[in-house]
């Protein structure tokens, strides 16, 4: 049989150290659980029977950094199941200086921060933690390590806010440094209408367009079932374990597969998760 060939998001850790106040996490309907080594290792084993695994995500919906089997989680990701692109997202408060070397010495390809505010006084608003000038400093510090031993090391930082992306890249500069601005690859802008406050728009409004997720991507949620996308905050759609179940009787399960005939239609039912995506605006906005 024929590998497919999909991008993997496998969020590993659903608990988190900050509260967002655009977030989902800090809903208690978020699902909060983070998996172990062993656990890793069985879905792995159980999904790359039928993947070959184009790029790796391990972080959605919480702090990967809490998760204490990280760094053996990226290095048996490395050696073991052959993944080329592994990367991380995460708000950067733990990310400190041993924990840098641990991680990329492991095999991590690229790290994303996710830095919403370019002031402390913002930032603590906005985050509902004190941890701006933590975060700059260990951002600075990733940027050095980039700069001496893991030159190929991809950095980005993204940004839930309303200013524009050049003011951004200015502030940015001035935080830290222009000299260290060539080693960041890209800042991306994400409006709160991005974010899970989902609750502001109407279905009926909405136009879903092209969405590759159902046919490019697979999702595992941290308690190792196979859920949807990342944009399913509160896990409304799940299509079993992965733990005890075959990864291709639920990827072609006739739910995933009702799904797949919906983006093809592009007809949904009210309310449903898809129509009500943020992800992609009417069609007369694009």
């Amino acid at each position: 049989m024929k590998k497919l060939k999909l991008k993997v998001n496998f969020d590993v850790c659903t608990f988190c150290n900050h509260q967002c106040n655009f977030c989902s996490n800090p809903d208690n309907r978020t699902i909060k659980s983070q998996v172990n080594i062993e656990q890793y290792s069985k879905v792995m084993d159980n999904i790359s029977k039928y993947i070959e695994i184009e790029e790796l995500g391990l972080s959605a919906k919480g702090e990967v950094l809490i998760n204490k089997d990280l760094a053996n989680i990226i290095k048996i990701s490395k050696e073991k199941y052959n993944i080329k692109y592994l990367y991380i997202s995460s708000n950067g408060a733990l990310f400190v200086k041993e924990k840098i070397d641990e991680l990329l010495s492991a095999g991590l390809d690229s790290t994303k921060f996710s830095i919403n505010a370019v002031t402390k006084e913002t930032y603590k608003k906005i985050h509902n933690q004190d941890d701006f000038d933590i975060v700059i400093e260990n951002l600075k510090y990733l940027i050095e390590a980039k700069k001496i031993k893991f030159i190929n090391h991809k950095i980005f930082i993204s940004s839930v806010t309303t200013i524009d992306k050049n003011l951004l890249e200015k502030k940015f500069e001035e935080l830290l440094g222009k000299e260290n601005m060539q080693y960041i690859n890209d800042i991306f802008v994400f409006k709160l209408d991005y974010t899970s406050k989902f609750e502001e728009t109407k279905s009926n409004e909405i136009i879903t367009k092209g969405c590759p997720i159902p046919f490019n991507e697979v999702y595992i949620n941290s308690d190792c079932s196979l859920g949807f996308c990342c944009k399913d905050y509160f896990d409304e759609i799940n299509f079993g374990s992965l733990l005890n179940n075959d990864f291709l009787d639920l990827y072609h399960c006739k739910q995933y597969e009702d799904i797949r005939k919906m983006h093809i239609k592009k007809e949904f039912p009210n309310n449903h998760l898809c129509k009500n995506c943020l992800l992609y605006k009417k069609e007369n906005d694009v």
